[in-house]
């Protein structure tokens, strides 16, 4: 396990929207919480900073629903909470793997004890995992 690692954040150019739409695909709602892996997501790792961002998305795959949402509008902002990737990992895709994914106010993208990202060297094919720290 690596003893140092980068915060992960997210910006206003993270494409909240993208999540948004795959979480509305995936039937989940406003008060909801699932286990979820999302896939891919990019990772720009530059200036000693983490950013996350939701473009690249392709799907939600739910592990476990943890929450039945209220059937409302899923937030338009997302944050992410206690999500680090390892200093030595670099810029690309990933798929970030067994999160908790809630919508109460805002989007929030949490971190387990199983969360794991996976690097997709060339296009889409997995090849490196890394635990988030």
């Amino acid at each position: 396990m690596q003893n140092e690692s980068t915060p992960v954040t997210v910006t206003s150019f993270s494409q909240p929207h993208v999540l948004q739409t795959r979480m509305k695909e995936e039937k989940l709602s406003h008060g909801g919480t699932v286990k979820a892996n999302l896939s891919p997501v990019r990772m720009d790792m530059t200036h000693g900073a983490a950013v996350l961002y939701f473009c690249p998305m392709q799907s939600i795959e739910v592990l476990e629903v943890l929450n039945e949402g209220d059937g409302n509008e899923i937030p338009a902002q997302v944050k992410v909470e206690g999500l680090s990737i390892p200093v030595d990992c670099q810029s690309g895709f990933y798929d970030l793997e067994n999160v908790e994914l809630s919508s109460n106010g805002t989007i929030q993208v949490r971190v387990t004890e199983k969360t794991t990202w996976k690097y997709h060297e060339k296009g889409f094919s997995s090849v490196n995992v890394f635990k988030s720290l």
